[in-house]
Formats: C-alpha cells, sequence, structure tokens
C-alpha cells in the first residue's frame, strides 16, 4: 500500500517537471537555441567636429616686445600660447619671457635712474639692441601666485604708459587671476558657460555671434570657445552669450561676456585658453580672433592723462 502512493507521488512529480521543461522550451526556445547578439561598438561611433575653417593671415609688420610672465607659478605651458606667439613673431614683434626670480617692477619699466653714477657706469658697454627695449605688451595667464603691492604698482604704471596688458584665464584651472584683474575692475567668475541647445559635441563648448564692434572683434561672425567662464566689469564686455547660453552660477544676468576690453582698450581679458590651442584654433573664426589679439598687442596704447 504505501509502495503504491510512493510510486504515485514519483509519476506526479515527474509529469509535472516534463510539462514544465516542455513550457520552457517552447516559450523559450529563441533564448536557448540562438547564438550570442552582438553589441554594437560604440567606441567606434565618431561624432564629426566642425570643418577647420580656411584662414589668411593678413597683417602688417610692428615693432616691439611682448612679456609673457612665467614667474607666478603660472598654470599652464608655454606652448599653449604657441598660435599666438606665431602671429606675434610673425608681426616682427620679439617675445619674451619673465622667469622666476625676475624683477617685474625692472623687466616693465626699466632701471630707475638715480643721481649716483657709479664708476663702472662711465664706460660704454655695448648691449644687444633687443634686449635695451622695455616691452609694449604683457601677457599673464592664470597665474597661482598673488601679484605684490610693488608689481600691481608696476602693471598700472606700465598701463599708464600706454602699453598693453593681456589676461587670459580658464574655468578649469586653479588661479588667482582676480588678484590683478580686480586692480582693472574685472572680475574672472566661477563656473563656466554652457549651452544645451546648440554646442560642437558638448554642452561646454559654446559658440558666440554677438559682438560689441572694434578692434578685437574685427571680421568676426562666429567663434567657438571650449569651457569659458564670465567677466564682469563696467560695460566693458566686447563678446556677448545668447539667450541659450547660461553659467552654472550666474543666475542674475542675461548677457555674460567672456571677452573684455577696458582701461581705454589697453587691457584685454579672455576667460577661455583653449581657443587659442591646435585645432581649436581652426575652428569657425577663432584664428581671425586670435590675428586681432595680435594686431592689438602690436599696437600701442595712449598715454594716461595725470588727473
Amino acid at each position: 500500500m504505501i509502495k503504491s502512493v510512493i510510486v504515485r507521488i514519483v509519476i506526479v512529480i515527474v509529469a509535472i517537471a516534463l510539462v514544465v521543461l516542455g513550457l520552457g522550451s517552447f516559450y523559450y526556445r529563441d533564448f536557448v537555441s540562438s547564438s550570442p547578439k552582438t553589441l554594437p561598438g560604440y567606441e567606434n561611433i565618431v561624432v564629426s567636429p566642425l570643418p577647420i575653417s580656411q584662414f589668411t593671415d593678413n597683417y602688417t609688420a610692428g615693432e616691439g616686445v611682448v612679456l609673457i610672465d612665467l614667474a607666478h607659478r603660472n598654470n599652464f605651458a608655454a606652448e599653449e600660447l604657441n598660435v599666438l606667439m606665431l602671429r606675434l613673431v610673425s608681426r616682427d614683434l620679439a617675445v619674451r619671457f619673465l622667469n622666476p626670480g625676475d624683477n617685474l617692477k625692472k623687466a616693465l619699466l626699466g632701471e630707475e635712474k638715480t643721481a649716483e653714477v657709479k664708476l663702472e657706469e662711465t664706460v660704454p658697454v655695448k648691449k644687444n639692441e633687443e634686449e635695451e627695449k622695455l616691452p609694449s605688451a604683457f601677457i599673464i595667464v592664470s597665474p597661482r601666485e598673488e601679484f605684490s603691492k610693488d608689481e600691481k604698482k608696476a602693471i598700472k604704471d606700465f598701463i599708464d604708459n600706454g602699453n598693453k596688458l593681456l589676461l587670459i584665464a580658464d574655468p578649469t584651472r586653479r588661479d588667482e587671476m582676480n588678484n590683478i584683474s580686480l586692480e582693472f575692475g574685472l572680475i574672472f567668475e566661477p563656473g563656466y558657460l554652457y549651452n544645451q541647445k546648440e554646442n560642437e559635441i558638448n554642452y561646454q563648448n559654446i559658440f558666440l555671434s554677438e559682438f560689441k564692434d572694434n578692434e578685437i572683434t574685427k571680421g568676426l561672425g562666429k567663434i567657438a570657445l571650449y569651457t569659458a567662464g564670465s567677466i564682469s566689469s563696467a560695460d566693458n564686455g566686447i563678446v556677448f552669450t545668447d539667450n541659450n547660453t547660461f553659467s552654472n552660477v550666474i543666475a542674475t544676468r542675461d548677457r555674460l561676456s567672456p571677452l573684455v576690453l577696458g582701461q581705454e582698450s589697453k587691457v584685454l581679458a579672455v576667460y577661455d585658453l583653449t581657443f587659442m590651442t591646435e585645432p581649436q584654433n581652426g575652428t569657425l573664426d577663432n584664428n581671425r580672433l586670435i590675428a586681432n589679439i595680435a594686431d592689438w598687442l602690436k599696437s600701442p596704447g595712449e598715454k594716461t592723462k595725470p588727473k
């Protein structure tokens, strides 16, 4: 009796198992028998960048010396200015560097004249003519070390003498740029600009086509900046964002400007370095903008009239 019950239970269990296996093989036969699916290779997907624009650098030669600051633990590599330096050299401008330990005041303004004359100074010494020339323009890029009070005064005096100052920063790099830019009423704001509607591959790569007419924006139709920031000033902006471009920090202003020209057109502030480097310099009118900056550095400014 007990044996027959056990046999019946085993038969029922086997029957149920056969039914389950049969249904599974029917409904999931594709899963069981099909070969593994090949997923698309996403690493092979290519998003076409903007075409490189053709550019011819038409210019007139000038003269002068451009000094580039390397003495304040600047957060950039000198070769990142290669495109700009090529434009400067093409215009017959000499490029020098202010190295760590150099005296900024002496480099910008020269030796102070004193009434006392040393004996050895009475003997004429021939010097390289290029070394005797004082710079006509000074470039500061992302300084991580603050400028001293005397250095700030020397830079102000340099500007008052009719010379040019170019300030370049980048939101992706830590620096103390506001330590010197505030002397000229300019604030490099925190954060970055972005556009989710129209951009070059990345929403932080923005387009700008609204310009104030001046020597920096001459001939520009549209430029591309790469992780740019906004500069606050007293209405000295020369390049402006559109209605679809915003700051991830500033929400109180509609018109934001990453390029500012102040101090009677003798101080230019630029809040993006990447557009000056290769290959981004070839996008849209970026090369034209770099050439305009080189022309601006070449041209002397007006001396500040004493008040």
